[in-house]
């Protein structure tokens, strides 16, 4: 790799010159085509990775027969991936998968390492960018966690509908920080998604969603979380000057329960594009797991008591 391509990449950015000599014939470039598997969780570690171009999922396998993973994380250009097991030894703990076409850059576990027994120079530049930002993963790990764990904790606890929207509407929200927010919820008898709660959206009394919405439809057709950094320009759904959601950056969750599309959370900025992050996508999307649970359970335990009530109003009856 050449010296002006390698300067480029941030890990490399701050080591001097003569040792990006010594590192530039160590880094090979590799391509991987969008959905293309880049390592499986379980596998030896040899090397890790540098993005110059995509975007990469970090995940784990849950079931591979069933295509259900649990996303870890989304990188992006100057993010690297890989590096724990080179450093630590053992096996990949997570899979990395090309989200998009992505070029990366590699370096090879034995050459790092005789790189770092002839330049110790070169080592403490690498390592000082490699422990900045794990650190910094790390402070955002724990904050993600403690959101996830207390709206969670709080979700499980709810006894209505009012009070699953309130957290949602809330911590949730006072994490993400989204300019508006809405929470819908799907009634069977009306057959839309009627909105329990919103936050600086100008709705009528009532309002809803009808079943075929483009964004519904997406969470049909696609079945996860929808991010758009700039809805101006995406094409993933249509926009029209009607829409509620008309703005510039949009996150948006489903709650789903096996096959059934439950409700959704709602966040829009107006204004900013790339508003929300893969990161807020990760939260909003474990706490919509608790939300579906949730919502099945109201709804079994609503079940329920109409039951217990029906077989009350059958006994009373005169024979």
């Amino acid at each position: 790799m050449n010296l002006k391509k390698l300067k480029n990449i941030p890990l490399f950015r701050d080591v001097p010159g003569d040792v990006l000599k010594a590192v530039a014939p160590l880094i090979s470039e590799e391509h991987y085509k969008e959905d293309e598997i880049i390592f499986v969780e379980g596998s030896s570690a040899d090397k890790f990775f540098v993005i110059e171009e995509g975007e990469v999922d970090i995940r784990k396998v849950i079931n591979r027969k069933d295509s259900r993973f649990k996303l870890i994380a989304v990188l992006v250009n100057g993010e690297f991936f890989g590096e724990m097991a080179i450093f630590l030894g053992g096996k990949r703990s997570a899979e990395a998968v090309a989200k998009t076409d992505v070029t990366v850059a590699t370096v090879n576990k034995k050459d790092l390492s005789a790189l770092f027994s002839r330049s110790p120079k070169a080592a403490f530049k690498i390592m000082e960018f490699f422990s900045s930002v794990i650190m910094d993963r790390l402070k955002k790990t724990t904050t993600e966690l403690v959101t996830v764990y207390e709206a969670g904790r709080l979700i499980s606890a709810a006894r209505s509908t009012r009070e699953i929207s309130e957290c949602v509407m809330g911590n949730v929200a006072n994490s993400i920080k989204p300019e508006a927010a809405l929470f819908a919820v799907w009634n069977k008898f009306n057959r839309d998604f009627e909105i329990h709660d919103s936050k600086k959206f100008n709705l009528e009394k009532f309002a809803s969603f009808e079943i075929d919405e483009p964004l519904v439809t997406w969470f049909m057709e696609n079945r996860e979380p929808f991010l758009s950094f700039d809805l101006k320009s995406d094409r993933r759904i249509l926009l029209t000057k009607a829409s509620i959601y008309n703005g510039r950056s949009m996150l948006a969750a489903p709650f789903f329960s096996q096959d059934v599309l439950l409700g959704f959370a709602l966040f829009l900025d107006r204004k900013k594009k790339n508003a929300f992050s893969y990161e807020d996508m990760i939260i909003l999307s474990a706490i919509s797991g608790y939300v579906a649970v949730a919502l099945d359970n109201l709804q079994y335990m609503q079940e329920s008591i109409d039951r217990a009530r029906l077989t009350q109003a059958k006994s009373s009856i005169p024979i």
